[in-house]
């Protein structure tokens, strides 16, 4: 019985002691409800101004490429200069030079590298 009773104090003062928190440690923990959730943060408020600015941006390129198709038509100069790139495209292409086909640019805007 006296083993018992000592096993049993030596862990009530064992479990007291995991508990208590040391008087010198001063740290200081911040927290921040932004939370990344991965798959629900596609209904946050910032991922839907992120996809709403991606998509009017996507836009306006679209709307600046058709003014520059519009703009070629009205001008018969640009309109020369866009069918001799295509021709150099198809011959490129039926040459078998798909490679670089690909690398002519075929209107102004064009981003190639």
């Amino acid at each position: 019985m006296k083993i018992i009773s000592a096993l049993i104090a030596a862990a009530a003062a064992a479990q007291s002691s995991a508990f208590v928190v040391p008087a010198t440690s001063t740290s200081t923990v911040t927290s921040s409800t932004n939370l990344q959730m991965g798959l629900l943060d596609f209904f946050s408020e910032d991922a839907r101004k992120e996809r709403e600015a991606r998509k009017q941006a996507e836009i306006e390129e679209q709307e600046r490429l058709q003014r520059e198709i519009i703009e070629r038509r009205k001008n018969p100069e640009k309109m020369e200069e866009y069918e001799a790139r295509v021709k150099v495209r198809r011959a490129l292409r039926m040459a078998g030079e798909d490679e670089m086909a690909t690398q002519v640019s075929m209107y102004d805007g064009d981003k190639k590298e």
